[in-house]
């Protein structure tokens, strides 16, 4: 679990959903979760580095700035077992702009579970964050973070970053249109 948290972590870079150390992933570890470290470039993380904390966001001081976000939701959604926070662009500009991302995609339905709506703003790294992005959530498969980016959730890595990559390109489109 700890070296695809960063292939996935290379793939979010090369997709051009986070610069350098931003935005962090994890998944599900028995009764806690594996994390990436806060500050480390992608390019750089080992798995070693990867961090392991309970629910309640215990364990390493070296975790991901969004711990909460993602202790949060594990806490609300049990069948959820990987989460992504990135800052794809053309999300960001909705979030900026504080417009739901609309199901104007056929797949946006299916794979996102309808419009994506844009959580209220919270500063990075708080529990007022975390708690917006749950309540944003809700029972959907991504968020939109205000003024700040995205989260998308699956049963694994794999199918949130799929969820990644479909809220994005209907971002895009939402934009550009």
């Amino acid at each position: 679990m700890r070296q695809s948290l960063v292939d996935h972590g290379l793939r979010l870079v090369a997709g051009g959903y986070v610069v350098g150390a931003d935005g962090n992933l994890s998944v599900r570890d028995g009764e806690g979760l594996l994390i990436t470290p806060s500050r480390v470039a992608y390019d750089r993380l080992q798995p070693g580095q990867v961090v392991r904390l309970d629910l309640a966001g215990a364990g390493d001081p070296s975790r991901s700035s969004e711990w909460a976000v993602h202790c949060a939701v594990y806490r609300s959604r049990p069948e959820v077992r990987a989460v992504i926070h990135a800052h794809p662009v053309f999300a960001c500009v909705l979030a900026v702009r504080g417009e739901v991302l609309e199901a104007l995609l056929d797949e946006v339905g299916p794979v996102l579970g309808g419009p994506v709506a844009v959580a209220d703003y919270a500063p990075s790294g708080s529990a007022e964050l975390a708690a917006a992005a749950v309540a944003g959530l809700g029972s959907r498969h991504a968020v939109i973070l205000a003024n700040h980016g995205t989260v998308t959730v699956g049963v694994d890595l794999e199918e949130a970053f799929y969820r990644l990559q479909v809220l994005e390109r209907a971002a895009q489109v939402q934009v550009l249109r």
